[in-house]
Order: C-alpha cells, then sequence, then structure tokens
C-alpha cells in the first residue's frame, strides 16, 4: 500500500470521526443546555492534554504571550459556542456545508490581520463560496438564527487559526494547546454556572467519548498530513458531507434536500480552487 493510498484512508477516517463527533454533539445539546454541552466539550479536552505537558515538562509552559493565548481561548470558547447551537438547531448535512465555509474566512481573517493579499481571483472564489452557502442553507431559511450563528461559528474557528499562526512564531505546540484548553474552558465555565445541569453518567460518557473522537480526528489528520500531498487528502475531506447525510438520515430523520448539496457542490468548488490557488494570490 502506498503512502498516497495510507493517507486518504486515514483522512477518512478522520472526516468520520468529525461527523461522529458532530452527532454525538447534537444528540447531547437535544438533552442538556448548549453551555454545559460546550463546557464539557472544552474541559475535556484538557485530561488529553496534560500528558503532552508532563512529556515535555513545565518549563515548556513559560510564555510572555499570555495575553494573547487568553484571547485565542476566549474566540475559541465563543466559536465552540456558536459551533453546538447551530449544531442543535440546523440538520447535520446543513452544519456540514456551512462548516466548509472555514477557508473562505480564514482567506479573509489573514488579509485583515496578516496582511495576507486576496487578489481579484481568490476574492472572486471567496463571493462563489458564499453563494454555494446561500443555495445550501435554502430549505433552512426560516432558521435565520441558527444559520447566522454556523456562519459564525466558521469565522470564529477561522480567526483562531489565524491567531495560532501568530502564536507560532515564538509558541510551541503543547503550549499553544495547554493554554487553547485551560483558558476556552475557563471562559466557559461563568455561562456553564448559570445554567447549570448535572448531566447523568451516560451523558458524562458521551461527552468524554466526543472529547476522545474529536482528539481521535485530529490525529487521523495529523497521520494523513505527514504521509500524503494536501492536493490528495484535502478533497478526502469533503466525504464529511454524505456521511453528515446518511448520519443525519438514519439517526436524526433528517430530509435529504437537493439544494443543499447543490449548493454544496458550488461551495466545495470554490473551496478546492483556493487551496489551489493559496500560492498565486493574484
Amino acid at each position: 500500500m502506498t503512502d498516497s493510498v495510507r493517507a486518504v484512508l486515514w483522512m477518512l477516517a478522520g472526516a468520520a470521526c468529525i461527523v461522529a463527533m458532530a452527532a454525538i454533539i447534537k444528540h447531547l445539546a437535544r438533552e442538556l443546555p448548549i453551555a454545559m454541552v460546550f463546557f464539557f466539550r472544552m474541559a475535556f479536552a484538557l485530561p488529553l492534554v496534560l500528558p503532552w505537558v508532563v512529556r515535555h515538562g513545565p518549563a515548556v509552559l513559560a510564555t510572555r504571550r499570555l495575553r494573547e493565548h487568553f484571547v485565542r481561548g476566549a474566540v475559541g470558547a465563543l466559536s465552540m459556542w456558536c459551533w453546538v447551537f447551530g449544531l442543535k438547531y440546523l440538520p447535520l448535512t446543513t452544519f456540514t456545508a456551512i462548516s466548509f465555509t472555514r477557508p473562505l474566512w480564514t482567506a479573509l481573517t489573514a488579509r485583515v490581520l496578516l496582511r495576507e493579499a486576496v487578489g481579484l481571483r481568490r476574492g472572486a472564489l471567496i463571493v462563489l463560496g458564499f453563494v454555494g452557502v446561500l443555495i445550501a442553507v435554502r430549505p433552512e431559511l426560516h432558521m435565520g438564527a441558527a444559520v447566522l450563528v454556523a456562519l459564525l461559528a466558521g469565522a470564529l474557528a477561522s480567526l483562531t487559526l489565524t491567531q495560532v499562526k501568530q502564536l507560532t512564531t515564538t509558541e510551541p505546540a503543547v503550549r499553544i494547546v495547554f493554554y487553547y484548553s485551560v483558558f476556552g474552558t475557563l471562559c466557559a465555565l461563568p455561562f456553564a454556572l448559570l445554567d447549570w445541569e448535572t448531566p447523568s453518567l451516560a451523558q458524562l460518557g458521551w461527552l468524554a467519548a466526543g472529547a476522545v473522537v474529536a482528539a481521535s480526528a485530529q490525529y487521523c489528520i495529523a497521520r494523513a498530513a505527514r504521509l500524503g500531498d494536501a492536493t490528495v487528502i484535502t478533497p478526502v475531506d469533503y466525504m464529511q458531507l454524505p456521511m453528515a447525510a446518511v448520519v443525519g438520515y438514519l439517526l436524526f430523520g433528517e430530509p435529504l434536500h437537493f439544494l443543499t448539496f447543490a449548493g454544496s457542490a458550488v461551495l466545495l468548488l470554490a473551496v478546492v480552487a483556493i487551496v489551489h490557488q493559496k500560492r498565486s494570490p493574484s
């Protein structure tokens, strides 16, 4: 088996884990307050990070950029709240389609914060991508607030990625992940306390499973990135869409709409083109 084939398989596994995590969160958001779900989603990431910190030693946490770490944690917590809100109220397929707007938002935030050139071609592709979103969410336009919040989740997630790019100039990955988990959890805690509802053992199990599946997704994607080129593995990530359609239909009884898939096709076309044009913005 070639490295490219293994990379594709790892990416498929990562896509499946992301859809599974979204389904778990959607299930929990139907039973628990949104603030509770997003707090535990952040909190359960901490135990997964601590062994990494122990391995590198406490000195790895020393930083002169604590404020920037805090801002990233706060933005990440808000993004997670929007993410859970969107999953609760939108069909899984629609939410997954909207989640693919992140490269569009990343291009915009990189232009504003990092002064990276966008160029006419990429600008046109960004517009095309959002046209695809409008088509994809047409069946759910009556859920306008949920659609806007889901779009905000993508925008905030892209902002955290841009913040990571800024932090990596001086900070190692373990430090970035640790402070993101700590500050994200602390920012989520007050909202959870205001709407506290003690989870059952079964719900705690699902919350822990969601954290493990999320970590597994990151591991699979990292393995895929190590084995294959971006041009090979990036299109595989879009298998999330048919996976989400099947899971949404079977587990949540969500209907399948032609416009959702048509708009998603337009969006994915724009995203793939942006990825391929990343090194030639003009």
